[in-house]
């Protein structure tokens, strides 16, 4: 087969000398591959990096297909702290999220976009959110923002919404504010543009509970690591 444009997600030791690889590509989506020999240090600085795009090819049939032929012509994505977390929770998303071998181009190109976001220093807040988006709406997950799902009338910003993953915003009354989201910060989700911090905490909010309904149950290792740095940074202050 020809040379296919992807980046690897995640990979863990195989055997003495082997990676077992998860890749996303353009064109044939989430890939498992065993990369034989990979374990080997100058191959693997090189050729498995995160964030690193990259052209490549394999060989066989079924869930787990064997790396046959690797190229780098690009230099890799440079995320650093925070940046590098937000890529890694990216990773662990389209690899709990993605069906095997099922080309969605258009979540490739969101997560080149966000990686490129991440590397350019812009909120990372924001690149996560819509990247989240993105995913979802691609995956047929679309979220709606525009309208009440039980009355069918347009969400209204001064109004408070209870999210649910299933059929969208319901209004509920002023006095329940735990777990909602104001329509002004579903407004900007959908617009995609002037958040402000007030939004973005109850859009990350919405968004985390969102997510975890698709995940059901499955852990989240990055956001465990996102928790121990702020504990961390806290003690530190």
């Amino acid at each position: 087969m020809e040379l296919t444009s992807a980046f690897v997600l995640h990979h863990r030791p195989y055997r003495e000398t082997s990676l077992l690889v998860d890749i996303i590509t353009r064109e044939y989506g989430l890939i498992h591959l065993v990369a034989r020999g990979m374990r080997q240090q100058k191959k693997r600085s090189t050729s498995m990096q995160l964030f690193q795009p990259m052209w490549l090819n394999w060989f066989g049939r079924g869930e787990l297909v064997t790396l046959n032929q690797i190229e780098i012509d690009e230099a890799a994505y440079r995320l650093v702290g925070n940046a590098s977390l937000c890529g890694l929770y990216m990773n662990e998303l389209l690899v709990k999220l993605l069906p095997i071998n099922d080309a969605e181009p258009e979540i490739y190109d969101a997560y080149a976009h966000a990686l490129d976001s991440l590397h350019r220093h812009e909120d990372e807040q924001i690149t996560l959110r819509l990247f989240e988006k993105t995913l979802l709406s691609f995956l047929g997950y679309a979220l709606l923002l525009t309208h009440d799902a039980e009355t069918g009338e347009p969400i209204d910003d001064e109004l408070r919404y209870l999210y649910h993953p299933d059929n969208g915003p319901k209004r509920v009354d002023e006095s329940e504010v735990q777990h909602t989201i104001s329509g002004r910060s579903l407004r900007h989700l959908h617009e995609e543009t002037t958040f402000d911090a007030t939004s973005l905490k109850e859009i990350k909010r919405m968004m985390r509970s969102t997510i975890n309904y698709y995940l059901a149950g499955k852990p989240l290792y990055s956001r465990q690591m996102f928790a121990e740095l702020n504990h961390y940074s806290a003690k530190s202050d």
